[in-house]
Parts: structure tokens; C-alpha cells; sequence
């Protein structure tokens, strides 16, 4: 059967058509993320932009040279990289000096991404790795939390005062629709506006680039766990879901290829492991935010889901899966590393 050639697309045969490329899924990533990046340029201002593009750029130098370092073919044009920087940078607060960013990058291109296996083959989110790294050994710089406006105030974001294991909303707890829209909120620049981020995710789901049960099952399962845990306290499970990270990880990390379980099943659990482990972290070890260390520990679960989830082939009696094997087998098809 012949192949032609359509747009952007190809004809395989009479009727099987393939529209989307890699690198196609990877350029609605980038326009999905203009979404979060439009709201940390309006709370934070200029330095936002600066912080996202110096990320960027370093990302793309670092995974260039080790590929030509290691004479591997150059996969800069992939775009993953420029994904990792932006996301890395947008988990940031503006006050973060750019050397942590440059500390950030590196950490995920070289020793996450690269040291990992490289594109495709990494068990461990770079981004998410990154970010839990630079939390861990340099919090004095990247957890001084800045509000947004002209004058520069310290602040701290909802999650201190929703901390404590505490299981009502305090009077420092900004309203529900302050925390949903970002008004006055410290914090990570990309994070803050979570109507922005949701418009990211919609736009993803419209364009069959993530599933909507993957994020759904995600802070659904947070959700009812912190429900649970308050006694049904409305108001205060409302107030975590909006606040910190989890809902930029739900549509950008969570629902990433490479490091998630190959089976539709296999991602299911695995985005309601993240979203139920964010919520036990939050209240048994009262650690804000929560959600990047339970990504990494559920990467580090998807070779067992996988196991559990996959299909037995017709015939066998067990099915077993490398996961090595299997992480060549989506090679390229990671959106957001």
C-alpha cells in the first residue's frame, strides 16, 4: 500500500490516516502553557518572562551539547526540552535568583532526563524532579514567596495558613474565588491563576492531547481524601484544592507520556495514587504543596501498574514487561519532559 503525503499529516493505505506527529503534540503543550505564563506576567510582572526564558535556553543548550558530547543524534527540534524549562520556571516564585533556575535545569536535562536513559526512557518526571530537588536544598531562596504588585512583600501562601493539621480555614485564608482566580497570592508564578490553568487544560482535551478523566481522577481522589479527612468541611477541602500546585501538576505532569502507565487503566491509577498521596502528604506529614513528591513516587510505581494493568497476550499464561522495553516503545511520544 502507498503513503502520501496530506498537510501535515499522512495517508498509510486506503484508509488508516495519522495527523499528529510528536512534535506537533509538543507545540499545543507550548500553547497551552502561554495560559499560565499570561497570568504569571500579569500577578508578577516582567521578571516572569525572564525567568521562563532563560529556562528555556538553558535547557535547550544542555541537552544539545550532551547529545553531541555523547555523538547522539541532536533532538533539540523535539521541543521536550523547551517544555521541561518552561514548566520548571513556571514552578518558581519571581524572587528565585536565576542561578537556582540554571541549578534547576541542569538537574533536569542532565542528571534526570539524560543520566535517565534520555527522551523516552527517563522513569522520573525531569521537570517534577527538578522542582522537588530545589524545594529540598534550596528553600531559603526558592520558597520566599512574593506578592504580586508593585511593592515587594513577603507573603505565604494559602497552604501555610491551610496547614498545621488544622481542618478549618483560618481567617488568613483567602476566599474561595480569590484562590480560583489568583488575586493576591504568593507563590510559584505559575500557579497562582487557576482559571488559567484549567483553560490550558480544556484547550489540551480539546485537542486530544491529554484524556480528561487523567486530571479528573487526580483531584477528585485529593478531593474526597481531604473531604474525608475534614469531616466533610466544604469550605476547607475547597480552599486545598485551589491552593498550591495540584491543579498545574493535574494538567501538565500527571497526564505526561513517558512517565506515566502505558494502559488507559494503568493511567487512571496511577493519577488517582498522585492525587490521594498529595493529600496524605498534606495532612499526616503537614507538608505543603505535596503533590511534586507524589508524582515522583508514582513514577517510580508504573513499571508495577503496568505489570498489574497490561494486557495478557492470548496464549500466555503471565504477562511480563520491560520496563526499559516499553519506555523505547513511546519514545517520542513524551509531551511534557
Amino acid at each position: 500500500m502507498s503513503t502520501k503525503y496530506l498537510g501535515k499529516g499522512t495517508i498509510n493505505g486506503p484508509h488508516i490516516r495519522n495527523d499528529w506527529t510528536s512534535q506537533w503534540k509538543m507545540k499545543q503543550v507550548l500553547i497551552a502553557l502561554i495560559f499560565p505564563t499570561i497570568g504569571a506576567i500579569y500577578f508578577f510582572g516582567w521578571r516572569s518572562l525572564v525567568m521562563i526564558i532563560t529556562s528555556i535556553l538553558t535547557c535547550v543548550l544542555l541537552e544539545g551539547v550532551i547529545q553531541k558530547a555523547s555523538k547522539q543524534p541532536i533532538t533539540v527540534n523535539d521541543l521536550t526540552a523547551v517544555i521541561t524549562g518552561w514548566l520548571l520556571a513556571l514552578t518558581l516564585p519571581t524572587s528565585a535568583p536565576l542561578w537556582t533556575v540554571l541549578v534547576g535545569d541542569f538537574i533536569a536535562i542532565v542528571l534526570v532526563k539524560h543520566l535517565g536513559g534520555g527522551l523516552g526512557r527517563n522513569w522520573i518526571n525531569p521537570a517534577v524532579a527538578a522542582r522537588v530537588l530545589l524545594k529540598l536544598f534550596f528553600s531559603p531562596w526558592i520558597t520566599n514567596w512574593i506578592a504580586p504588585g508593585p511593592d515587594v512583600i513577603t507573603t505565604v501562601t494559602p497552604l501555610v495558613a491551610l496547614g498545621h493539621f488544622s481542618r478549618e480555614i483560618s481567617a488568613t485564608t483567602p476566599e474561595w474565588w480569590k484562590l480560583f482566580l489568583g488575586i493576591d497570592l504568593g507563590g510559584p508564578m505559575g500557579e497562582t491563576s487557576k482559571l488559567l490553568l484549567l483553560i490550558a487544560g480544556g484547550y489540551l482535551i480539546v485537542r486530544k492531547i491529554i484524556h480528561p478523566f487523567v486530571p479528573l481522577l487526580t483531584l477528585s481522589s485529593f478531593y474526597l481524601a481531604i473531604l474525608i479527612y475534614s469531616g466533610f468541611n466544604f469550605s476547607f477541602a475547597t480552599a486545598h484544592l485551589l491552593s498550591g500546585a495540584l491543579i498545574m501538576a493535574a494538567v501538565f505532569m500527571v497526564t505526561d507520556y513517558t512517565t506515566s502507565p502505558a494502559t488507559d487503566k494503568g493511567k487512571y491509577y496511577f493519577a488517582i495514587g498522585c492525587g490521594l498521596l498529595c493529600a496524605v502528604l498534606r495532612i499526616v506529614l503537614d507538608l505543603p504543596g505535596g503533590i511534586g513528591v507524589a508524582i515522583v513516587v508514582m513514577n517510580l510505581a508504573v513499571p508495577f501498574i503496568d505489570q498489574w494493568t497490561m494486557h495478557r497476550v492470548y496464549g500466555e499464561k503471565e504477562f511480563k514487561i520491560t520496563p526499559i522495553i516499553d519506555k523505547e516503545n513511546r519514545k517520542g511520544l513524551s509531551s511534557f519532559k
